[in-house]
Order: structure tokens, then C-alpha cells, then sequence
């Protein structure tokens, strides 16, 4: 239609409709927003789980380490105990010589010295 000719009854009506209707947002899917979240909240939970389970896999693992340092510096004290005693040992001369091997050969070998008895306990007392 031209500009200088009046619209129409039919025009008239049509038009305030085609205005309020107008161009609309189109709002997301609420769909894949919920199937986002879900995913998003299921991610969570698994890295939650996994955290949990490798902190108590490390904590686990801790402990085994700490046992296993535990039972080294008790071998190790007993080495230096032992050690300490061989260095000593070397070290005898003369009187303390002979009263070690002395001592050795009754407490160890089982030997006995002129005009010693040996007395065994038979009851076990």
C-alpha cells in the first residue's frame, strides 16, 4: 500500500497485534541447563570422591612408611649397641683380655676350668 492512502479496518486491527508480539528472547532449554548442573554436580562428587580416597590411600601408606622407620632405627640402635661393644672389645689388654675369653669360653662353648663343676638344674627351676 502507498503512503497517502488510509489503512483499512483489517489493517488497523492486525497491526497492534504484530506490535505487542514484537520480536521475543528465546530463553535456554531449561533441559540442558538442568543436564549441565547434573553434570557439573556429578563432576563434583567424583573429584570429592577421589580426593577422599587418596587422602586415606596416602595417610595409609604414611603409616606403613612410619612402621618401616620404626623398625630401622631400632636395628640401627641395636647395630651402634653392638658396635660400641666390639670397639671396646678390641680395645682389652692384658687382665681384661683374658677374663673376656675366659668368658667366652664358659658362657658360649661351654667349657670349664680346672676343678670346676658344672651343676645342672634337672627340674628346670
Amino acid at each position: 500500500m502507498s503512503k497517502g492512502k488510509p489503512k483499512t479496518k483489517k489493517a488497523e486491527q492486525t497491526a497492534p497485534d504484530v506490535q505487542e508480539q514484537g520480536p521475543k528472547e528465546v530463553a535456554p532449554p531449561k533441559k540442558k541447563r538442568k543436564f549441565r548442573f547434573l553434570l557439573l554436580y556429578v563432576a563434583a562428587i567424583g573429584f570429592v570422591f577421589y580426593a577422599v580416597i587418596t587422602i586415606i590411600n596416602q595417610n595409609v601408606r604414611i603409616a606403613e612408611q612410619k612402621a618401616k622407620l620404626s623398625e630401622l632405627n631400632q636395628q640401627i640402635n641395636v647395630i651402634e649397641i653392638q658396635s660400641d661393644y666390639l670397639e671396646k672389645v678390641q680395645n682389652y689388654k692384658g687382665k681384661d683380655l683374658a677374663e673376656y675369653m675366659e668368658k667366652i669360653a664358659k658362657e658360649d662353648l661351654g667349657y670349664v676350668g680346672e676343678g670346676e663343676r658344672i651343676f645342672i638344674n634337672v627340674a628346670g627351676n
